[in-house]
């Protein structure tokens, strides 16, 4: 038998997922197209002019970063504008969370599952043809595994946040812009990270995202960079799950 906080949990990770395979078709083009430039135009073209001390290649040392970056893109902005839309739009929080007898905590759950689907989703469509066309790419799938899941649950809780506080659309998507665009050009995808000086690199290196990068890129097995991101990850659960309780007591 089922717990009920499970099978409650259940319910709102069976409407997203159905919703989401609606447009299943949409949101793979949308999952191909900006690693696909950046791949084309940065790693390929930019690349054939650039050389890094004890790389293979541009291209292979951009590749982790851009996998990361699918991940957080997809998660973030997916469920920001998700949450949003159910709750300024639809009425389905208010719906979900005082007719139906789930749970605040257990709604989050549900939608913090979906994102990890979503994550792992997004990174087999970009890996897939990667391995397609560049079979000497290799990376370690069990590092890729849980990085992939941690940075889910962060960035589907940075979701979460953004889109059951704001009200303004327009906000929404001022702060997408400033929540990817630092990330996407701050932390290490396109150069390394010792091209810092060394303060403003410890602040880069506080985001989950570069540590998942960097863990990537290691030819150990990171485990530093993994436990950070999943104590990261936990913090940003618990603090997503209190916020939406109190917003939907509102």
């Amino acid at each position: 038998m089922i717990p009920r906080a499970v099978s409650a949990s259940l319910v709102t990770f069976e409407r997203e997922i159905y919703d989401y395979r609606k447009n299943l078709f949409l949101f793979a083009l949308r999952n191909l197209v900006q690693p696909f430039f950046f791949v084309l135009v940065i790693g390929i073209g930019l690349g054939s002019m650039v050389s890094l001390p004890g790389r293979e290649s541009y291209l292979s040392f951009m590749m982790p970063g851009i996998l990361m970056m699918c991940v957080v893109q997809v998660c973030y902005q997916h469920f920001s504008s998700e949450i949003w839309m159910s709750k300024n739009h639809e009425g389905y929080l208010e719906l979900l969370t005082m007719t139906a007898p789930i749970k605040p905590h257990e709604a989050v759950a549900g939608y913090l599952l979906t994102g990890i689907v979503v994550a792992f989703f997004a990174v087999l469509c970009f890996l897939l043809p990667v391995w397609l066309f560049l079979p000497g790419f290799k990376i370690s799938l069990a590092a890729l595994i849980l990085f992939t899941i941690g940075l889910a649950l962060f960035f589907t809780s940075a979701g979460i946040v953004v889109g059951v506080t704001l009200l303004d659309p327009h906000n929404l998507s001022t702060v997408s812009i400033f929540v990817t665009m630092p990330l996407t050009y701050l932390c290490g995808v396109f150069f390394p990270l010792d091209m810092y000086p060394q303060p403003v690199r410890m602040l880069i290196e506080a985001i989950p995202l570069t540590q998942a990068i960097e863990g990537l890129r290691s030819e150990s097995f990171p485990l530093f960079e993994i436990a950070f991101v999943w104590a990261a990850a936990a913090l940003a659960v618990a603090v997503a799950v209190r916020i939406f309780e109190k917003n939907m007591r509102l």
